[in-house]
């Protein structure tokens, strides 16, 4: 079957007709009530998911089955559903089911039932074991963790969605038990939501010896909201500990920003309580930022620096300016980079007199050097271009790379191309850093060796080489310690000729003066300082989307250098996300190129050829399919489908042996549509065991749900397809499921690799 293309946005989704829908429950109530237990289990949570209502009967059925694990999913479908005819079973098995995934649910649904009779019987759970439920006794001996810890929270949390302010005294109890888990984070966050009594407990923690209490209990009270945390909330703002006034003030922005109570910490004694109020709400109080400027904690200005950058339509203060001029000038390396990129933000027309001559000076700290750089980029404008070009060349690695990437960006966003930022990149790309011939003056940035060492060589080589005892056999670190206290050998009773070492502790001690020196890593890598400018400008150069950007780059394609090579194609690939069609001399240098190429390149140039115009990469690329090399069959069908060449040659994959080949064939065959689709895809949904079953699916529900969900209910119905029921039962949930997933495919079948 050949398989035409057509443009996926003529295709409109459809539901799945009720007929269907109806036909699907009755299938799936059916297996819930006869089926075999790895099939209930599965038909309970389709289920679940799907949210129909006639299923809420057989899942309310399902709670009394033998298999706990189909309990299990029966509870957690009607925790889904939510549906008050489940009230009664749930509470019932609530008290009555040993199994703890079947409490959990239970607990959880009940409380979303808002069902208030389950109260009592939760403030008994919070305080422990109660004699009159039925626990699984066996479970901390088989697998060595107790449930009622589960249950614990869970009943914590249901209990503040019943808003239960009676449970407060026993969730506090609970909290306080010595022997007891540590749930104060879940149930502090329950109690802020327990109305008056719940903020009372809460308040109470405030006077607590512990910070970290104190802390958890100031948090919750800030993101509460209730007027009753109002006055608590303050004694937490006016705590003495720096800790606890931080967490408040960050749960409270959390939940309104814009609250009036925040501005104090804008003066809080703590540096870094100040800091972090810059941080989250300095932006909101302009006016206070210049005056906190000259705070006397570094980290303070950082932060109103950041502050003053981020902030828009600041009114230039000239004596604002001023300050971050002094700050320029006589500031760390941090705070004179922070202040370069305010000054930009603050008035970029006049920033570049100050920045440019910063980033020019050596003799600065690079932080600060960065910091110039960033501003000027930010500012913009013929003589910001003009001195990041001459960047382009310095011989700190951190400047160069960061000076490329501002200057692509300073070319794209400029509206006329070409531009003399983009000119500079290309410059670099064509090797114009390049020394000449006989110019042996070109620094590169390799880590600095210790004196003395050798490549190769140990870096104690030349110890002892000519000392008089070079040939003495090791000694014992006894012996060792001895010879610097001779006194010692009578203490511990030692010989006179000492312990003799015995073959193997002469070998082992002499490989240890064989172990070499301890190694550097060096911060910077060793390079070439014109093929590093070379290969970070065909990286960067990916950005501008130009067909002479796509020349000169299929150009360097062309050089001997490896890396050069895979920096071009990698952009090429990018520019052809954009461009397209690529130039036709360009797509001839990328299939020439990648007739050769290793996996690598070839993978990006294959990328790159997505783009290409005319029939002669369409046709090299259905060539690659055979290619032995997994990763290059995937990259191949992706280029194609791009193309709008999905035809029988993708149609095959779909029984090759490596699953990412046969996912992105079924993409490409889902994204083009066509007659036969779906019976196709519903094949593909059934091989390998049904390892891409729930993606198939997702991909058949935005092709022809209806059509889909009939073929997977006629399997079901069909008793002599039951090996693969399974994979029927996933595909239905996923085709009817109410809240459908969006994601790429992983392993999605529990013991397939």
């Amino acid at each position: 079957m050949n398989i035409h293309h057509k443009d996926p946005t003529d295709r409109e989704k459809a539901p799945v007709s009720q007929p269907v829908l109806d036909e699907v429950c009755q299938v799936l109530n059916g297996i819930l009530s006869d089926g075999v237990d790895v099939h209930r289990c599965l038909a309970a949570r389709a289920s679940g998911r799907i949210g129909a209502p006639a299923a809420v009967q057989p899942l309310i059925a399902a709670l009394l089955d033998e298999d706990e694990d189909v309990r299990t999913d029966a509870a957690e479908a009607l925790s889904e559903l939510a549906d008050p005819q489940a009230g009664q079973q749930l509470f019932e098995n609530l008290l009555g089911d040993p199994c703890t995934e079947v409490k959990l649910a239970a607990i959880e649904t009940l409380a979303k039932l808002q069902d208030k009779r389950v109260i009592p019987w939760l403030q008994r759970m919070v305080k422990g074991r109660d004699e009159e439920i039925i626990w699984d006794e066996e479970e901390f001996y088989s697998s060595g963790w107790d449930d009622w810890v589960d249950i614990q929270i869970k009943a914590v949390d249901a209990l503040a969605e019943l808003d239960a302010g009676e449970a407060v005294p026993d969730i506090v109890a609970a909290m306080q038990l010595e022997d007891g888990q540590d749930m104060t984070e879940a149930a502090f966050k329950a109690l802020a939501r327990m109305g008056q009594p719940g903020i009372e407990a809460l308040a109470c923690f405030l006077d607590e010896d512990s910070v970290r209490l104190r802390r958890r209990a100031a948090a919750a009270l800030a993101a509460s909201g209730t007027a009753e945390a109002a006055g608590p909330l303050a004694r937490a703002f006016a705590d003495q500990s720096a800790e606890v006034r931080r967490a408040a003030m960050e749960a409270l922005v959390a939940r309104d920003p814009a609250d009036g109570r925040l501005a104090a910490l804008l003066e809080d004694p703590d540096a870094t309580v100040r800091a972090e109020a810059v941080r989250l709400i300095g932006g909101q109080h302009p006016d206070r930022l210049a005056a906190m400027i000259d705070d006397t904690s570094n980290s303070v200005q950082l932060a109103v620096l950041r502050a003053l950058r981020d902030t828009q339509d600041l009114p230039a203060d000239e004596a604002l300016v001023a300050a971050l001029r002094e700050k320029l000038e006589e500031g760390t390396g941090a705070v004179a980079a922070a202040s370069a990129r305010a000054l930009a933000a603050l008035v970029p027309q006049e920033a570049a007199d100050d920045l440019i001559p910063l980033l020019g000076d050596t003799a600065r700290p690079i932080d600060a050097r960065r910091g110039a750089l960033q501003g000027l980029a930010a500012a913009g404008g013929e003589r910001a271009v003009e001195a990041l070009a001459g960047m382009i060349g310095d011989e700190e690695r951190p400047i160069r790379l960061e000076t490329m990437p501002a200057l692509a960006r300073l070319a794209r966003a400029d509206t006329v191309w070409p531009n003399a930022a983009g000119e500079a990149l290309l410059f670099a790309l064509r090797g114009g850093y390049e020394p000449e011939a006989g110019d042996d003056t070109e620094a590169g940035t390799a880590a600095p060796k210790d004196p003395g060492e050798e490549e190769g060589e140990p870096a104690s080589a030349s110890v002892a080489e000519n000392e008089e005892d070079a040939g003495a056999f090791p000694t014992s670190t006894m012996s060792a310690i001895l010879d610097d206290a001779p006194e010692m050998r009578e203490v511990v009773g030692l010989p006179e000729e000492g312990v003799e070492l015995t073959p193997m502790d002469m070998e082992r001690l002499a490989l240890a003066k064989r172990i070499r020196g301890k190694k550097r890593m060096p911060l910077s890598p060793d390079v070439v300082l014109h093929e590093d400018i070379r290969h970070f400008a065909a990286r960067v150069l990916g950005d501008l989307h130009h067909a002479d950007v796509a020349h000169e780059l299929a150009g360097a394609l062309e050089n001997g250098d490896a890396e050069l090579r895979l920096a071009a194609a990698d952009s090429l690939a990018r520019i052809g996300e954009h461009l397209s069609p690529l130039p036709d001399t360009v797509t001839e240098i990328l299939m020439a190129t990648a007739a050769e190429a290793d996996r690598d390149l070839k993978l990006l140039l294959i990328r790159a050829l997505a783009a290409a115009g005319g029939e002669a990469a369409p046709a090299f690329l259905v060539e690659q399919i055979g290619d032995e090399d997994s990763f290059v069959r995937t990259e191949t069908v992706r280029a194609l489908f791009r193309l709008g060449r999905v035809g029988s040659e993708i149609e095959a994959l779909l029984d090759d042996p490596d699953p990412s080949v046969r996912l992105s064939a079924a993409e490409a065959i889902a994204g083009v549509g066509g007659d036969g689709t779906v019976e196709l895809l519903v094949d593909f949904a059934l091989s390998f065991e049904g390892y891409h079953g729930r993606l198939a699916a997702r991909l058949l529900r935005d092709l022809d749900a209806t059509r889909a969900s009939a073929q997977f209910v006629d399997i079901l119905q069909n008793p002599d397809r039951k090996r693969i029921w399974s994979v029927a039962i996933e595909a239905l949930e996923e085709l009817n499921c109410s809240h459908p997933v969006r994601t790429a495919e992983v392993p999605d079948r529990e013991g397939q690799g």
